[in-house]
């Protein structure tokens, strides 16, 4: 029996090899599960065939044979047709005589769905994504010049341009998405789970925005005026997408739900709770109430009041789009890129749930209680939406503060990085997490490298092999008696020993280097550059046809600012560092160029959160087993293996 569940499990990659780049998956052919009703020849009887002489036959053996033949159709055509007949009797006497069978209730929420998103959605959705893809055609070369500072007005349909890049890019590479479980499926699945969670009195129609400075009165692009108090508001609408209905997608490891709402009314002073008005709570929404569980998510924020006040309680309305966020960390680079990754899934489902946010402007909410100074992603997360962000535990709501169109996302606390569950890996590209690599380098100003190298003297001529160091930070904790068994055991004892190897191994591969030679670099020659001299090096590009720049640098981010950070990683070729949360800024590498090689103890195994990382945004990858004290030469070897895997995949030798 054909299974027709779409979902198949992620593979698993814990006895993965070290093949760079992974080998691209031949497509199986689409499978409908009929078999055909005339079996191809065998080869013995088509040879047969071919030798027996070729002789007459009778008029009156045809003419039977004619016959015969005629009448085998019209039995099949009769008894097909009767079946056919009898099937769809069958089918409506079910929906007739049982409305409440699950069959019955399955078909209508079928029918639902299809009216819904076929309508109107769908092509309002493809025409608005074909209209965001321009947006890469303008970009300003001059956003990576020092000193130069911008906000994205329009996140979400910036994002989802290079949602687009980032699919032709992958396609181009031929990476195995596992199905797109980790991308588009995955947004698709969430939508298809689409629910109206509290609807207003007598509305039969699926959730829309509400007309505001962003979002036209009608067709017509006629905008409605400035809302004043006392001006009417219409009752709350708030429509969710839980995950978990989806049989399709079994990634998030928990139950999860992003929600969409408009005119609901913020409680004063607290970061989660607001009131609905004039909506009244549904079937569908009473039971994911209790599907989620413990698990917190718009509607158990949110206090149903079924009376409409008709605004008369709003003293301010908030006009534009809101994304509202929980964030779990503000200063571990690996739960702040899940964070960020997370943001984009719920931006998406918004997109495919109601086109009309993609053109909106967008300002983001953050529900936490971190504040301004303790927050090092502060300068990422303040260039992504039109206004700077508002933090509700230094500016929290006012008395009357109603919301037009807000988005809220999924909680936080898991990611695409930790699909499936944590302790568990997986090989997949995620075109999601691809994009997001795209659009926070390009918030920070790096440019996708399939757009610069385009461009006269865009091409790759250098190998920027970056360590990523701990050493600061595991002194600072010792200092301060915050070590702890977890960060003691990832303590390298001669850490010194081992990037003096790297230095000098990386030097001696380009001595002797160049026409005539033997080395890697026999028909261009490269030149070895120690970045920590000169810093200002390691961005700057090379000559196309001139010796290949290696770089090495070494930098721990404890001691240096996010911009600093960024910049090191984004013109990396090779990261390598010890597991631990800085590897998080594998984030900003280049999509689908380079490599990372991960240093792991043993009580470290299991955690497989980089290797995804690695995977889903096309590097290559490796775990190196290590003890503390750190087995130099074997840690070399296997960093210049990756380097001549690198350097052979650019075309540079």
């Amino acid at each position: 029996m054909q299974d027709n569940n779409p979902y198949r499990p992620l593979p698993s990659s814990v006895d993965g090899g070290r093949e760079y780049p992974p080998a691209p998956i031949i497509p199986r052919p689409p499978s409908s599960g009929a078999q055909s009703v005339f079996p191809p020849p065998s080869a013995s009887s088509l040879a047969v065939s071919h030798l027996l002489p070729l002789t007459a036959t009778p008029l009156s053996l045809l003419h039977n044979h004619s016959k015969a033949r005629r009448w085998s159709v019209r039995l099949v055509i009769k008894y097909t047709l009767v079946t056919v007949v009898v099937v769809i009797l069958s089918h409506f006497f079910i929906l007739g005589a049982f409305p409440g069978s699950t069959y019955s209730t399955a078909n209508r929420d079928r029918l639902s769905s299809w009216l819904h998103t076929s309508s109107y959605i769908d092509e309002e959705y493809t025409d608005a994504v074909d209209e965001a893809l321009k947006t890469l055609t303008p970009l300003d070369p001059a956003i990576t010049q020092p000193g130069i500072f911008f906000r994205d007005t329009h996140p979400i349909r910036t994002a989802l341009a290079f949602w687009q890049l980032a699919e032709k890019e992958i396609s181009e590479h031929g990476l195995d998405t596992c199905n797109d479980q980790l991308g588009r499926s995955l947004v698709e699945a969430y939508h298809s789970s689409q629910l109206e969670y509290c609807v207003p009195k007598g509305v039969t129609t699926p959730f829309r925005l509400t007309a505001s400075v962003d979002v036209p009165i009608n067709a017509s692009g006629l905008l409605p005026d400035h809302w004043r108090p006392g001006d009417l508001v219409p009752p709350t609408h708030v429509a969710c997408t839980p995950v978990h209905r989806n049989p399709s997608s079994k990634w998030w490891p928990y139950p999860a739900a992003p929600c969409f709402s408009t005119n609901l009314r913020a409680d004063a002073d607290e970061r989660s709770k607001y009131h609905a008005v004039g909506c009244d709570l549904t079937p569908d929404g009473m039971a994911l109430n209790e599907e989620m569980g413990r698990e917190r998510f718009v509607g158990v924020d949110t206090t149903i009041d079924g009376d409409d006040d008709h605004g008369e309680a709003c003293r301010e309305r908030v006009e534009h789009t809101l994304v509202i966020i929980g964030r779990q960390d503000q200063w571990n680079p690996f739960h702040v890129a899940e964070d960020l990754i997370t943001t984009l899934v719920t931006i998406f489902i918004a997109a495919r749930t109601e086109p009309a946010f993609i053109d909106t402007r967008v300002q983001l909410v953050f529900k936490d209680e971190f504040s301004l100074e303790g927050n090092h992603f502060t300068p990422l997360w303040d260039r992504m939406g039109a206004w700077a962000p508002r933090r509700l535990a230094l500016d929290p709501w006012t008395e009357g503060v109603c919301l037009t169109n807000t988005i809220h996302s999924v909680g936080a606390g898991a990611s695409l990085l930790s699909a499936m569950g944590v302790g568990q890996s997986n090989t997949c590209t995620s075109s999601i997490t691809w994009a997001a690599s795209h659009y926070y380098r390009h918030l920070m100003g790096l440019q996708p490298p399939s757009i610069t190298q385009s461009r006269p003297g865009g091409g790759t001529g250098s190998i920027n092999v970056l360590w990523l160091s701990r050493s600061k930070l595991d002194a600072y904790a010792t200092k301060h008696n915050d070590l702890g068994p977890w960060r003691a055991n990832r303590v390298l004892t001669n850490e010194p020993q081992l990037l003096d190897r790297f230095r000098s191994g990386l030097q001696d591969m380009c001595l002797g280097s160049g026409p005539g030679s033997h080395s890697l670099f026999a028909n261009r020659g490269c030149i070895f550059q120690d970045a920590q001299d000169k810093p200002e090096s390691w961005g700057s590009s090379a000559n196309e046809d001139g010796p290949v720049n290696v770089r090495f640098a070494t930098i721990d981010p404890t001691v240096h600012s996010l911009e600093d950070q960024i910049h090191f990683v984004g013109h990396t070729t090779i990261m390598i560092s010890s597991h631990g949360g800085a590897m998080g800024l594998s984030l900003f590498l280049p999509p689908g160029l380079g490599a990372m090689i991960e240093l792991q103890v043993i009580e470290v195994r299991g955690n497989y959160h980089f290797e995804h990382m690695a995977a889903q945004t096309g590097h290559g990858y490796e775990r190196v087993e290590i003890d503390r004290r750190v087995d130099v030469e074997h840690v070399w070897d296997r960093l210049r293996y990756w380097v001549e895997l690198v350097v052979k995949d650019l075309g540079l030798e």
